[in-house]
């Protein structure tokens, strides 16, 4: 009954937000301190974290819970289906907030992020090099949800040829500014990984690579 299950209920939540308290003295990543939160988000960002994805594809380091961290920026994009910030109190607020949320309408967003992380763990290697940063999956993510899967197959490829001629770009700026083969777009492009997690950020990653995706011959 619910009149005998809230006491339980209300002092949980009390333990956990004392946790959180009491350890908000130490170097806590906003992962780590979402993790001791209540609420349905919680467990539905744990279940995506171990995904396939997550324990074979990506290549950069998770002893600091950056694959829930990860998880939680997928599930809050796809909860509200667009690009928006992803920083520290976006998550944190989002984790919250879902508590009033209804918990199917979680859940869902929740399906419908492992059911395209299964089609990402196909389009990219085991510890693939394309995802080195944690903060290109988002971005990935949002190309991938909008591509027609027949285009699928060569994606990979491209994502390789863009980021090459990217890191080209970056590297021709710094020693020769003024070279008229510089490609204005992708100095555009660079600009957007210097703060990852700002919605203009992805948005303008996102369309920039979507875009030329489409243009090439993949």
């Amino acid at each position: 009954p619910r009149s005998t299950l809230f006491p339980y209920t209300t002092l949980f939540r009390s333990i956990n937000d004392l946790f959180v308290r009491l350890n908000r003295s130490k170097p806590l990543t906003g992962a780590e301190i979402r993790n001791a939160m209540t609420g349905p988000a919680v467990q539905v960002i744990r279940q995506i974290a171990k995904h396939d994805f997550f324990t074979t594809n990506i290549r950069f380091p998770v002893k600091r819970m950056t694959d829930q961290d990860t998880a939680a920026k997928l599930l809050m994009i796809e909860f509200y289906e667009k690009l928006l910030e992803t920083k520290r109190k976006n998550l944190n607020d989002f984790v919250k907030f879902s508590v009033k949320e209804k918990k199917d309408r979680l859940e869902l967003a929740g399906r419908r992020v492992i059911e395209l992380l299964d089609t990402m763990a196909t389009i990219f290697l085991p510890e693939d090099k394309l995802l080195s940063s944690a903060g290109v999956i988002p971005v990935y993510y949002w190309l991938i949800r909008a591509l027609d899967e027949k285009r699928y197959p060569r994606l990979r490829e491209f994502l390789v040829r863009i980021e090459e001629d990217r890191r080209a770009t970056l590297k021709l700026v710094a020693t020769d500014p003024q070279n008229k083969r510089i490609d204005q777009e992708l100095v555009q492009l660079n600009s957007y990984y210097r703060s990852p997690n700002d919605a203009s950020s992805h948005e303008g990653r996102f369309q920039i690579i979507h875009s030329r995706f489409r243009k090439s011959r993949a």
